[in-house]
């Protein structure tokens, strides 16, 4: 289903992403956890060409990119389709906020594939219904908790119809009470048999949800595996160091 091959992207002197692999299967849901500067949220933007690599070759479905080649028309038109077919949750969501939650769903839809806007408004109506804001079709962002407005946020990506969701960091920045809101949204689309990749700080939702993990440091994968794995016995030290950090907030220098 997506499959990163060669991954790698500099900002500057910064080689941030060093030559990453990473496959996922259809269905899967795999959480990405590592440090502050690890890649994880380049890695993930590269996934879906917002952000373009430097090197290495990019499939989701039945779309490749080589980042190597040519930016010819034939290239920008696959880019166009990928992302068309690959909803992205942000950490800064993006609403309108001049458009009500329906009106925020119903954009993609008719700007981007040109959908009848009768047909958006009930695919609208359905996404949202489908996390839980069915009674928030005519609220404003500004009139929306924050666990409320990245739910919306949700609904706008699979109101694109994807065959992946990609989510950076989906619960940063909420209070505690509000992350459940979104976890459980997301744990219901796995159920589903959504194909995900995640990167996330929460370590509950990782073990819980994720069929693998993967952990990234300094622009490398230092280990992946199924999470009870990971959590439990993680071969590598870095992993473990960083588990137990996590486990015991604790700052870098304290672990």
């Amino acid at each position: 289903m997506i499959h990163l091959s060669g991954i790698r992207k500099r900002f500057g002197e910064n080689e941030v992403l060093k030559g990453v692999d990473l496959s996922v299967r259809k269905g899967e849901v795999i959480c990405i956890l590592g440090p502050s500067g690890s890649g994880k949220s380049t890695l993930l933007r590269c996934a879906a060409f917002l952000e373009e690599p430097d090197a290495g070759k990019v499939s989701i479905g039945e779309y490749v990119i080589d980042a190597a080649a040519p930016l010819t028309a034939e290239k920008k038109s696959t880019i166009r389709a990928m992302r068309q077919h690959t909803g992205f949750v942000f950490q800064l969501f993006n609403l309108f906020p001049h458009k009500t939650a329906l009106e925020n769903v119903m954009e993609g839809p008719i700007t981007v594939q040109k959908m009848p806007k009768d047909k958006a408004k009930r695919l609208a109506v359905e996404m949202l219904g489908k996390v839980g804001l069915g009674d928030k079709q005519d609220v404003y962002p500004s009139r929306l908790s924050g666990g409320q407005q990245r739910r919306v946020a949700i609904a706008r990506a699979l109101a694109m119809q994807p065959v992946v969701m990609l989510y950076d960091e989906p619960t940063s920045a909420l209070d505690p009470e509000l992350v459940w809101e979104v976890l459980t949204v997301m744990k219901d689309l796995a159920k589903e048999g959504m194909t995900m990749v995640v990167v996330t700080h929460e370590m509950e939702f990782a073990r819980e949800v994720a069929d693998r993990v993967i952990f990234l440091d300094g622009g490398v994968i230092v280990e992946e595996g199924p999470s009870e794995q990971i959590f439990k016995n993680p071969r590598e030290e870095r992993t473990r160091r960083f588990l137990y950090r996590v486990e015991h907030h604790l700052g870098p220098k304290e672990a």
